[in-house]
């Protein structure tokens, strides 16, 4: 079966990650959801102000559920992946990807107990914006510099028909997204720091850098199997 050749290190990390998510679901469900009240935050807006509520039970899946989830699909991308065989040639890439998704994906869950319990307050929490558009920040800037290492599969990277069907279209068009993704990574940083000050235009200049950043690497890959480009 194809995918990744694993080291013990790697095992041994994998591991770690399945660990961290075993015991956050742990702390989840048997200390986190009975000291919660009935009512607890789980949806925030641009300036981290709580803005929807839900019963505790129905924050099972996402606080404790989906880490372990989101772990298990990462392991298996490359076994799915047709051309899972090339994941061996940027491991590394993938793997540091997958911590930092798998530990984001913890924290978040941890957001509805730590405002709930009074952590975080109800409204303008600068942290959650933090973590999350840092997150976001952070992820696109290291995308951005390990795209052009990426090499063709089916499932992560610039996936288009044309980039999958001309391996010169893949590497070009990867390079090419690295320095946009890194650019697209440093507004959503920004916004970290702008969002509770102001959420209106920071949603709006977020979506206009990650949308537009998006729309010209699609552009520009297109143009390279039109040959418009050379």
């Amino acid at each position: 079966m194809a995918g990744l050749d694993y080291t013990t290190r790697d095992k041994v990390l994998w591991g770690a990650l399945a660990a961290l998510c075993l015991a956050s679901a742990a702390a989840y469900v048997f200390w986190a959801l009975p000291a919660m009240p009935e009512t607890v935050p789980t949806h925030w807006g641009v300036d981290g102000t709580a803005d929807g509520w839900s019963d505790k039970g129905s924050t099972i899946f996402m606080g404790a559920l989906m880490p372990l989830l989101m772990l298990a699909l990462l392991f298996a991308v490359p076994y799915l992946d047709p051309r899972g065989e090339s994941f061996n040639r940027f491991k590394g890439i993938y793997q540091g990807f997958s911590v930092a998704f798998t530990v984001f994906m913890v924290a978040v869950g941890w957001l509805t107990p730590a405002t709930a319990l009074g952590v975080l307050p109800t409204a303008g929490s600068s942290f959650v914006n933090i973590i999350v558009f840092g997150f976001l920040g952070l992820l696109f800037v290291g995308l951005g510099v390990a795209m052009p290492h990426i090499e063709p599969n089916y499932t992560f990277g610039v996936r288009l028909p044309w980039t999958l069907a001309d391996p010169e279209n893949w590497r070009r068009t990867h390079r090419f997204a690295g320095p946009v993704f890194v650019v697209m990574g440093v507004v959503t940083l920004a916004s970290a720091l702008l969002a509770s000050a102001a959420p209106e235009l920071t949603l709006t200049v977020l979506l206009v850098a990650l949308l537009g950043g998006v729309a010209l690497v699609t552009l520009y890959s297109f143009l390279l199997w039109k040959r418009v480009i050379r």
